[in-house]
């Protein structure tokens, strides 16, 4: 997956929707393209947050043969009890 960083016609209509929220206040222009170019630049990272949480972690394997051998032990001495 390629993550790009937005481009400036993106930024450019996301700081008008901004501005269009506040009412068409003038005289802010800066903070809505810094706080555009913020809200599109996080995107990928939540999209890879999304991923990161959806994705069912596998269980570590045991590499130790101890609780197989105890079970057998058990389940032997309880199928001969003369074997104690």
């Amino acid at each position: 997956m390629s993550l790009q960083y937005p481009n400036e016609e993106q930024i450019r209509a996301r700081a008008y929707e901004l501005y269009q929220q506040r009412g068409g206040d003038h005289g802010h222009h800066m903070d809505d393209w810094l706080q555009a170019e913020y809200e599109l630049a996080q995107l990928p990272v939540r999209h890879l947050a999304k991923m990161a949480k959806s994705k069912p972690k596998a269980q570590p394997r045991s590499k130790s043969l101890l609780p197989v051998v105890a079970t057998a032990l058990l389940l032997s001495t309880q199928m001969m009890p003369g074997m104690k």
